[in-house]
């Protein structure tokens, strides 16, 4: 083995993970899959300007083997991780200049193919890799350990993103993350991708201009994080629209209680179906709560929006919330109510402001179809919003007065009942003073006449 192979080697030992499940595969890194990992590292390890002739003689040797098209291993748990490695991809990976060995630290040409020990699936490999890629980019992954997409690989998702799922490591261009055409999101998020490139936002992008977000720019590229929580995505646009508030405050009424309220999407992608969603939140640490376990009342709950059956009534959704507050549990539940569109697809599909939504009328009347669809949301163990049908009443239903008061639209979610009441306050009032002024006026006239207007007898 060359000097400078065996010293990449000496000096990317990679040490083991001990947190969480992320550290508990059932294989190592000296399989014969990782081996083969290691070679295709191994032609990473060639710089970019590199040819074959001028590579080392250690990732020559690798990509003697692993350049041959249709190289893989065959997986104990059904398919076939591939190994091969197109060698001019790596030649101008940025990873080429720390050789193969760089990260298949394990791995000796002596000695290689090492013996055979099993790889389950490419979820397992993939993690155990990920290992590797934390010796040298220990921020990036301290940032996605804490990310919806750890969140999910700790839960078992198989498709979860790893670091290789983004990053093909023995193809990492510098900027390809950054351009439209290579941005990795698109391979799992399709359809948002989609509508993204036909919004605004995108066709700036795909003119040339690079001021005009793409996706990590809202979600963040390692620490990705689940957009509709928390104050949803109001946080997000007002980072880059700093002077939004200002501007709507000069047409809006209440334009600050509206950004809490209505998020961004709603008026800013007209042709999109709207919802309410009730967010069950825990006042003293001011997250959204998990989902309730034990408690008939939420158990009970229809599913999704729009199904057929009626969903949480406005009576079940008061039990509920007098159970979740009850003896013994920590801070208090209440309801954050705000309107938002029904998809993630939805939500890209924005908009200039020029074509938004501007008519009060929208919303602020009765029936309008804003409020025909209603659910109540709580935090799924990722973090991603488990949602539950709610009968669209109780928005207008007198006895969630005290629940969704947070969440009132005047003309929109207007509670019928109070309207008759404050009919009949409002008459009894006016007629309580006009009875009063005639019954002064007629004490006056006829008991309390001056005595020169006294009758003679």
């Amino acid at each position: 083995m060359p000097v400078a192979a065996r010293r990449n080697m000496e000096m990317h030992v990679t040490k083991p993970y001990s947190g969480g499940r992320m550290g508990r595969g059932p294989f190592g890194m000296g399989t014969i899959g990782a081996a083969a990992a290691a070679i295709v590292l191994a032609l990473a390890g060639m710089t970019a300007s590199a040819s074959a002739d001028a590579q080392s003689a250690g990732d020559g040797q690798c990509l003697a083997c692993h350049g041959m098209p249709g190289l893989e291993k065959p997986l104990t748990g059904g398919g076939t991780l591939a190994l091969h490695i197109p060698g001019d991809a790596f030649a101008k990976s940025v990873h080429s200049a720390i050789g193969c060995t760089g990260c298949h630290a394990d791995i000796t040409l002596t000695s290689h193919p090492a013996a055979v020990k099993p790889i389950a699936s490419k979820a397992e490999f993939s993690i155990a890799m990920v290992q590797v890629c934390r010796t040298c980019h220990t921020g990036e992954f301290e940032q996605w350990d804490k990310s919806v997409h750890a969140a999910l690989a700790r839960e078992g998702n198989v498709a979860a993103p790893m670091c290789t799922t983004c990053h093909l490591p023995h193809a990492v261009v510098k900027g390809a993350a950054a351009a439209m055409d290579t941005v990795p999101c698109k391979a799992c998020h399709g359809a948002v991708f989609t509508a993204y490139a036909a919004s605004v936002h995108g066709v700036l992008r795909g003119n040339g201009m690079t001021a005009a977000p793409l996706c990590f720019n809202c979600h963040g590229a390692h620490d990705v994080s689940v957009p509709s929580a928390g104050t949803g995505r109001k946080d997000v646009c007002l980072g880059c629209h700093t002077e939004a508030l200002a501007s709507h405050s000069t047409w809006l009424p209440n334009a600050e209680l509206h950004f809490g309220a209505v998020s961004c999407p709603v008026c800013h992608t007209p042709q999109a179906q709207r919802v309410v969603n009730l967010v069950l939140y825990n006042s003293a640490t001011r997250q959204e709560i998990p989902e309730p376990v034990g408690i008939p009342e939420f158990q009970s709950l229809a599913g999704a929006p729009g199904a057929t059956k009626p969903g949480l009534d406005a009576t079940t959704l008061m039990t509920l919330l007098t159970t979740l507050n009850g003896q013994g549990v920590e801070g208090k539940t209440s309801i954050r109510g705000r309107l938002e569109v029904r998809t993630g697809v939805e939500d890209h599909e924005l908009v200039v402001a020029a074509k938004a939504i501007g008519n009060c009328d929208t919303c602020h009347r009765q029936g309008a179809a804003a409020f025909q669809s209603v659910e109540i949301s709580v935090a799924g163990p990722s973090g991603i919003p488990i949602r539950y049908g709610v009968n669209k009443d109780v928005l207008s239903s007198v006895f969630s007065i005290d629940d969704v008061g947070g969440f009132y639209a005047i003309g929109g979610t207007r509670i019928t009942l109070l309207d008759a009441l404050f009919v009949l306050a409002f008459v009894g009032a006016v007629g309580w003073a006009l009875l009063h002024l005639t019954a002064r006026w007629a004490f006056r006239r006829f008991v309390n006449r001056p005595p020169h207007e006294q009758p003679k007898e």
